[in-house]
């Protein structure tokens, strides 16, 4: 959620409320919020691939239409679905349809099935924030 005035840094937009919606209306995702039933609605419309939030987390009841799942997933954005109690039910996020995407996954997860790799990786990550942070390496050369 973003404060009144203040730039969203988390890339975040929340729809919630009876009523909310994503729909497309003139190749432009339409993102409609509703509090409260008895206020006027936040609307606003973006072009998907300059819309300034990386996910959009929604709960509530409301609609998203297919056409405007389409498009965010063919830019790269994520929806999620909260139930009532704020909990994630459902993450939508883009297919990854490059076989070279794939293959970089695939290795991945075949890196970290290699204990020996791992440790060497868990290392490496380890020594490089060491080196990020001068304060924090100080104090662990003492301990």
């Amino acid at each position: 959620m973003t404060l009144a005035g203040k730039k969203n840094h988390y890339n975040i937009k929340f729809l919630k409320g009876y009523g909310f919606s994503i729909k497309v209306k003139d190749s432009k995702i339409v993102l409609k919020n509703c509090y409260d039933p008895f206020s006027k609605p936040e609307i606003e419309e973006h072009f998907a691939r300059t819309m300034p939030y990386e996910k959009i987390v929604v709960s509530g009841k409301g609609y998203i239409s297919t056409e405007a799942l389409s498009i965010l997933s063919e830019n790269n954005k994520h929806v999620i679905l909260l139930d009532t109690f704020g909990k994630p039910q459902v993450f939508l996020s883009p297919m990854m349809d490059s076989l070279t995407a794939t293959r970089y996954r695939m290795a991945q997860y075949d890196t970290f099935r290699n204990e020996t790799k791992r440790k060497y990786l868990a290392h490496q990550i380890v020594k490089a924030k060491q080196f990020s942070f001068p304060i924090i390496s100080k104090n662990l050369d003492n301990v």
